[in-house]
Order: C-alpha cells, then structure tokens, then sequence
C-alpha cells in the first residue's frame, strides 16, 4: 500500500495523500460517515473550481488524495486500479 501511495504523490497536481483509519483523532475527517459513504462504492470522486478530492476505499484501509484542479484523474484511477 505504501508504493501505491508514494506513486499517488508523484502525479503532477496532486497536493497531498493521506491514508484515513478508524483510529485518526482528527476532527476535519469523521472516519464514519466516509465509510457510510463509501459503504456501497470503491470510490468517490468530489470535483470543484479550486480542485478535487477522491476518496478510495480498499478493505478496511480508505485513502484521501486531495489535488489542485486540472489534475489528471486517468492517471490516479490507473494507479489505484493496480492496488487490486
């Protein structure tokens, strides 16, 4: 999972990565209401005028990667593609 993530953060545009768990005690991320979203999905795709956010969901393990706009969403669907 690490290389898919080190990969995910050498696509030009993308400005973080972060791997999300149940056991984040952040407050910007309620770990479960994303897996409620992700419930019945791989992943989901939130797209804006500044950027974009795709959170992709693999077992219990859910990723956050977070872009400037005009990103290039072929690119990452590919390498996350490669994680099954």
């Amino acid at each position: 999972m690490q290389e898919t993530l080190n990969a995910l953060r050498q696509v030009p545009k993308v400005t973080s990565v972060e791997h999300l768990n149940a056991s984040i005690q952040d407050t910007r991320y309620n770990v479960d209401s994303i897996k409620q979203l992700l419930s019945n999905r791989k992943k989901v795709t939130l797209i804006g005028k500044n950027g974009c956010a795709i959170f992709y969901a693999q077992k219990s393990n859910i990723v956050l990667i977070r872009s400037e706009a005009n990103v290039n969403l072929g690119a990452i669907d590919l390498i996350l593609d490669s994680i099954e």
